[in-house]
């Protein structure tokens, strides 16, 4: 009878952690935009907020490219003179209720892009994006830097913008 009861505690115990955490999609797409700005950016030193624990992409699930929802917005981007996609990354992560996800690397093979991507998980659900660009054609180099967090909605697709460069971003709840 004992033994019965240790199961049922221990039992009950990991259902509750199982059920705290769940997994979502993550879809996200990085692009430059040829937008004609009078703003002035001197910054030529990286300014990134690092977590302390940052997990390389290639450490999650990767999502079949028959699940891609951001597939036309991506075309669309690579389609139209003005935008240049740089990145298209999707993935898999579990998030633990009230708490914040691994920190994602975000990063091109020509490391014109850096930073990390996010989700904090409580009574909503917030992404937070601290992300630069340096475009390689500047021999004076530059970094534009878009850091912001911002309430998701799942199921939607969200827009981070800069006058540079911008993010399309995308959080699904996955079943199962």
């Amino acid at each position: 009878m004992k033994h019965i009861m240790v199961f049922i505690v221990i039992l009950f115990f990991y259902v509750n952690v199982q059920a705290a955490e769940r997994s979502y999609k993550i879809e996200l797409i990085v692009f430059t935009q040829d937008d004609v700005s009078t703003e002035i950016f001197e910054k030529i030193e990286s300014n990134i907020d690092w977590p302390r624990k940052i997990a390389n992409r290639s450490e999650f699930e990767n999502v079949d490219t028959t699940d891609l929802s951001l597939k036309d917005s991506y075309s669309k981007l690579a389609g139209d003179n003005g935008y240049q996609p740089l990145l298209y990354e999707a993935w898999i992560q579990k998030v633990k209720s009230n708490s914040y996800s691994r920190a994602v690397k975000i990063s091109n093979a020509e490391e014109t892009i850096q930073g990390f991507f996010m989700l904090q998980r409580g009574h909503l659900i917030h992404m937070i994006a601290d992300i630069e660009y340096s475009p390689e054609m500047y021999e004076d180099p530059v970094i534009y830097r878009l850091n912001e967090k911002r309430r998701c909605k799942l199921n939607e697709t969200h827009y981070l913008d800069h006058p540079k460069f911008g993010i399309v971003v995308k959080v699904s709840p996955v079943d199962g």
